[in-house]
């Protein structure tokens, strides 16, 4: 069951749980009303790593003005 999300498929989000950047790759599922995303994040060289997080722990990240 897909739930109606903010998160956007290959957009990059802060990960609070992780401290890290992460790209969203897609939903997969819904616990107690929360949808969980699969999100991949770089750890060094070319080596990522994907992970299962709750959208809750997702936030977008935000260009300062004058950067793009």
């Amino acid at each position: 069951m897909k739930v109606k999300s903010s998160i956007e498929r290959g957009a990059d989000y802060l990960c609070t749980k992780l401290g890290d950047v992460v790209t969203a790759i897609q939903q997969v599922a819904v616990v107690k009303g929360l949808a969980m995303w699969e999100v991949e994040r770089k750890i060094g060289a070319g080596i990522r790593k994907r992970l299962i997080v709750s959208e809750r722990s997702l936030v977008a990240l935000q260009l300062a003005p004058g950067c793009a």
